[in-house]
């Protein structure tokens, strides 16, 4: 497992990600607003759980807004997309070491 953990972490793709990542935490405004984006995210939460609809379409309008602010530095749309190809390809290992398990016990 340690041995497909460091292949994973040693791919074109994660290292792409990591030097993306010491860019935006250079980048104080960045922060800034995905820190307000996660807050927003946890409002936006939090009011659907509760059921306060127009709470949650004021904070989904906030973190629109700000989402849109964000793409607009030139690295950051990249970046989530690397993100999302990562998480696709670890649920694809998962999937994988999922089924020869379940085969393994039948």
């Amino acid at each position: 497992m340690n041995k497909l953990k460091e292949e994973f972490l040693n791919t074109e793709l994660v290292k792409r990600i990591h030097s993306l990542e010491k860019v935006i935490d250079s980048n104080v405004e960045l922060n800034n607003k995905l820190n307000t984006l996660k807050e927003l995210q946890k409002k936006m939460v939090n009011s659907k759980e509760f059921n306060q609809i127009n709470q949650y379409k004021v904070y989904k309008d906030e973190y629109d807004k700000l989402y849109t602010e964000v793409l607009e530095f030139p690295f950051v749309e990249e970046y989530l997309d690397l993100l999302e190809e990562a998480n696709n390809k670890l649920l694809d290992i998962c999937f994988i070491i999922e089924n020869k398990i379940n085969k393994e016990l039948k």
